[in-house]
């Protein structure tokens, strides 16, 4: 498959995925701001551990125990114009998505949202039946009297299996 050169959050609903083709993508940073896309101005990426408190009564330090991966939560801000537009603009189509099933029984069990950052692409994930991401939530703003501008930060969270290292890398 050949990769743009821009990045994406996509929707998937059929085995095997594929981010090509869709007309469930949001499409980012490709030039000019349209309707179904916008930009990404900020990407935070945070990966945690579940870390147990082993109580130690009457000694200076409570020992800490590592658990394991507890979890990724990816958080995209941007920006997109027109959000009095009618149609398929970007906020319908987040709000479309918040409302809808964010797996599938039988496909995507884990979640059914795909996401390409090319310019940081350690967590790129096509999803599959064994894991996939799940819009967590999506927030919409607006900055004073800015017309025909909308920001959004967007939620996402890891769901499924980690995979096994690979050349050094856990590719998703």
């Amino acid at each position: 498959m050949a990769v743009a050169a821009h990045s994406a959050i996509w929707r998937d609903g059929v085995e095997p995925a594929t981010q090509a083709g869709t007309e469930d993508i949001i499409e980012f940073n490709t030039g000019s701001v349209v309707n179904s896309g916008g930009y990404i101005v900020n990407t935070r990426i945070q990966l945690n551990s579940i870390v147990a408190v082993k109580e130690n009564p009457g000694n200076a330090l409570d020992p800490l125990e590592d658990t394991g991966f507890s979890g990724c939560t990816v958080i995209l801000t941007g920006s997109a114009e027109d959000p009095s537009g009618t149609g398929d603009t970007l906020a319908h189509r987040f709000k479309r998505w918040m409302l809808e099933d964010k797996t599938t029984i039988t496909t995507f069990p884990k979640g059914r949202f795909g996401l390409r950052l090319n310019d940081f692409p350690a967590f790129n994930l096509t999803p599959t039946s064994a894991r996939g991401y799940i819009l967590e939530s999506i927030e919409f703003g607006r900055n004073g009297e800015t017309s025909g501008k909308v920001e959004f930060i967007a939620t996402l969270r890891f769901n499924g299996d980690i995979g096994t290292l690979v050349g050094g890398e856990y590719n998703w």
